[in-house]
């Protein structure tokens, strides 16, 4: 079968059974090819053959949809966040312009890839997101069998009429090196599931992508056990994984990492900024590095800081999951540390290593780094010990209630 075949039975159009117009002003998305969406999307009946190609997506990847796909007038491909609801917008017609189903999957699978990693596309995150969303791109492309690693490198400078990708926040060399990763995690992959014992080596594991975190872990948190005995409630690190996940999202605690654990893994959530009380800031203050007040800033703010200089206060939750109970390393970890845990990290469970089953001796400990920050010097310095108990930092960011 020939390539504009392929495409033409995938994509085909079908008459139309009806349109109308979508309640939904798009103010955060990703759209893969074009300056910006249409302020006025129309939906048209949908034909059967993108959502077979999303459906093989979601199969390969071993996730359930979280998007409502819609074919409209979104000019190629889209990922919108709409409030609680997300959308994975496309047109039909522009994907029966491209020369190869390569392009086709790559395109689907990068703008999933935003949804299933619960991507908000805030400013502060853009870089990252688009990052994952690439790295997702490359484990499927790996999977289609409709190319090989170097064709699929060269998807990262993909132009369609002289127009290439239309995120400047990352680099045409960042996105290879973020496909050529979800490629090879995805060979990886392979092997793990056809032998489980090769979780248990260290070097393989860094391979799948899944740096270790340290353990012991590091001296200088608060920990608190929530859950003892996981194995009386749920049967795989799956389930603990997706539990977790339910409560962090909840407060809003969107980004976070993957890290191995003995028998287990870390969840790391990402550098938050808080309240002298405890309580999280607001947005956008609380995902900014550096010391803000939730004032006027205006000029009295201005003057005051330079009279008072402010501090700011910063954790980074992990929830560690294991089996295996252990003591410190005495090493006292400093922010930039903490920060680099969220780096070339996995931003997803392995779905090997997810299915292994709960002992009785399994737990989830979570373990907080609280840190201080000058404004008049922006230097970080640890808080050795924490100035509040874990319990209290998981009551007052809401995440306490969530995981009970």
């Amino acid at each position: 079968m020939s390539q504009r075949l392929f495409l033409l039975l995938l994509f085909l159009p079908l008459r139309l059974a009806g349109q109308e117009f979508m309640d939904l002003v798009p103010r955060e998305y990703c759209l893969y090819w074009g300056d910006s969406l249409e302020t006025e999307l129309i939906r048209f009946a949908p034909n059967e053959s993108v959502p077979q190609a999303v459906d093989k997506i979601l199969a390969w990847a071993g996730r359930e949809a979280n998007f409502e796909l819609v074919q409209c007038n979104a000019g190629s491909v889209a990922a919108v966040v709409d409030g609680e609801k997300r959308y994975l917008l496309y047109s039909q017609h522009f994907f029966y312009a491209l020369p190869t189903p390569a392009e086709a999957y790559a395109l689907l699978a990068h703008e999933i890839g935003h949804h299933l990693y619960n991507h908000h596309f805030e400013s502060c995150c853009r870089r990252g997101e688009e990052w994952e969303a690439d790295q997702f791109m490359g484990f499927i492309l790996f999977k289609t069998n409709l190319t090989d690693s170097l064709s699929a490198l060269d998807l990262a400078n993909w132009r369609y009429e002289g127009r290439g990708f239309s995120r400047p926040e990352i680099s045409v060399q960042e996105r290879q090196t973020a496909i050529a990763r979800g490629w090879a995690r995805a060979e990886v992959a392979i092997l793990a599931s056809n032998h489980m014992a090769y979780y248990e080596n260290q070097k393989n594991m860094e391979q799948a992508g899944l740096r270790s975190f340290p353990w012991p872990p590091p001296a200088c948190a608060e920990r608190y056990t929530i859950k003892d005995r996981l194995n009386t409630q749920f049967a795989t690190l799956r389930d603990v994984d997706q539990w977790l996940q339910k409560a962090l999202e909840n407060r809003r605690y969107w980004s976070r990492s993957y890290r191995y654990l003995p028998n287990g893994f870390a969840l790391i959530t990402r550098l938050e900024q808080f309240n002298e009380d405890g309580s999280s800031k607001a947005d956008p203050y609380r995902w900014v590095d550096y010391p803000v007040a939730e004032g006027s800033g205006g000029i009295l703010d201005y003057l005051y800081s330079l009279i008072l200089p402010r501090k700011g206060f910063f954790r980074v939750f992990v929830f560690a999951v294991t089996d295996q109970s252990e003591g410190s390393n005495g090493q006292v970890v400093d922010r930039a540390q903490a920060q680099k845990w969220l780096e070339n990290a996995s931003s997803q469970l392995p779905h090997a290593l997810g299915a292994r089953r709960l002992n009785e001796e399994h737990f989830v400990e979570v373990l907080v780094y609280e840190f201080q920050v000058s404004e008049s010097t922006l230097k970080a310095k640890s808080h050795c010990p924490c100035a509040k108990p874990c319990r209290e930092h998981l009551e007052k960011s809401g995440l306490l209630g969530r995981l009970r």
